[in-house]
């Protein structure tokens, strides 16, 4: 008889972060981020002009919320504190009312027995900063580390578990060289410049927790997305390794090992050029070693070889792609990412961080709520953790995105992820039939 059976102490939780389910943008002295600003100035950008009020409604709502949280069982959550609303200028002035905010989110969860993971930054840049070059501009390295000790000083006492950066392949892509985001750029030099400067954010955050002697564990939230050759005899396999080491190894190599992807810097000539002087030089200087890494997946890529692009590869389409959902769904390149970063560093302490199903509001409450799919996604996707640690990952913890429904970027209330179903106007949850499931699960640490 085959049983899926999780280790003690794995630690099952949700996900989310502070501009997808707070909402109140302005609330309490709150200062303004690149969200913020974009959804007023650029509605044509978000799905049906959607804003970033109200959210999850999150602000308002978190005692339920976190009462909820116990009710299901969840044994951590993972959230992330919003930067302007703690330092309204993203730099100098403190917000108490903002400190106190995630104060009592902090002793609440602990209070109910659900261990707080804490993302420094997901993607909610304050706009002060960002008027000012944002990722692209040096002295952000300053202003991030001032940023976190304050975090550590006002909140390490309690938090245990925190991650510098999440996704970061993200945030320097969209905004700087695919033009989706605020300030909508396209230009490969100047995201290859946030991103460097994003990895040295990370080394010095990750040096200042260490010399405050606090007594948790650091690291940093990376989407892991592995990539397949389309011909696995040919070129292909070249190009699936560039386009890996563009995307998730740009930086896990440097975070696990002190330097910048070999192979697309040897063979990708138009790449390496565009990286800023002296990057690889200063990724060695600046390195220091993370606890652990926490890693989102949620669908695999697929690559061709391709001589005219800048890192010698296209992305193809895979026959997984499935309508009406927000990712192609592929369970088993999760279990592919956990074991290739097992097997190339060294078998790090890994969290998968996310993981979860986005379906396309289809207007029926009553449809939404019967989400057998969302069961389906997450049982096999669960199976292949097991099959993970079995085989010798030393996977930890499992977050699903998101406990509620909520803001998705520029997608806006479109795709709803949530085990609860979330009324967007007047806030009111619902549970949906994987929010029992998942109760079920944790209560038993089996999956069926």
């Amino acid at each position: 008889m085959i049983k899926f059976r999780f280790p003690d102490g794995f630690l099952f939780g949700t996900g989310s972060s502070a501009f997808q389910i707070e909402g109140s943008p302005y609330a309490d002295g709150k200062g303004e981020n690149t969200w913020d600003y974009s959804v007023r100035n650029y509605p044509e950008k978000f799905y049906n002009n959607a804003k970033t009020e109200p959210a999850s409604h999150f602000y308002t709502h978190y005692k339920e919320d976190i009462e909820e949280m116990r009710r299901q069982g969840l044994k951590s959550f993972r959230f992330s504190i919003s930067w302007a609303r703690i330092m309204p200028e993203g730099h100098g002035r403190v917000n108490p009312l903002g400190i106190g905010f995630y104060n009592d989110v902090i002793d609440r969860l602990i209070a109910a027995g659900i261990e707080p993971f804490v993302d420094i930054f997901h993607w909610d840049l304050p706009q002060a900063l960002a008027e000012i070059g944002g990722f692209k501009n040096p002295d952000i390295i300053e202003y991030f580390v001032e940023y976190a000790r304050v975090c550590f000083e006002s909140f390490g006492d309690r938090v245990k578990l925190w991650s510098t950066v999440n996704e970061p392949t993200v945030f320097c892509t969209a905004p700087y060289v695919d033009g989706r985001w605020y300030p909508f750029e396209t230009d490969i030099r100047g995201a290859l410049l946030a991103s460097h400067n994003t990895l040295l954010c990370h080394f010095r955050t990750v040096k200042l927790y260490r010399e405050m002697g606090l007594k948790g564990k650091i690291g940093a939230v990376i989407d892991v997305v592995p990539v397949y050759p389309k011909d696995p005899t040919g070129k292909d396999v070249l190009a699936a390794q560039y386009q890996f080491e563009r995307g998730s190894g740009w930086w896990l190599y440097p975070m696990f090992r002190g330097h910048y992807p070999e192979n697309i810097i040897r063979d990708c000539d138009g790449f390496r050029a565009a990286m800023p002087d002296g990057a690889e030089e200063e990724i060695a200087r600046e390195f220091v070693p993370m606890d652990f890494l926490g890693m989102n997946y949620y669908y695999p890529g697929f690559a061709e070889y391709d001589e005219s692009s800048i890192d010698k590869s296209t992305r193809v389409e895979s026959y997984y792609v499935q309508e009406g959902q927000y990712f192609a769904l592929y369970p088993v390149g999760l279990y592919d990412a956990v074991n290739f970063v097992t097997r190339e560093f060294g078998r790090p302490e890994i969290y998968i961080t996310e993981n979860g199903l986005g379906l396309v509001d289809s207007g029926n409450k009553e449809e939404i709520l019967e989400d057998d799919v969302r069961i389906s996604y997450l049982r096999e996707h669960l199976r292949m953790i097991v099959r993970s640690i079995e085989g010798g990952a030393d996977v930890r913890g499992y977050y699903y995105w998101s406990n509620f429904d909520s803001l998705e970027a520029t997608s806006g209330y479109r795709f709803r992820f949530g085990f609860y179903y979330v009324d967007f106007e007047t806030g009111e949850r619902t549970r949906k039939k994987s929010w029992e499931y998942y109760r079920r699960v944790i209560s038993t640490s089996l999956v069926d």
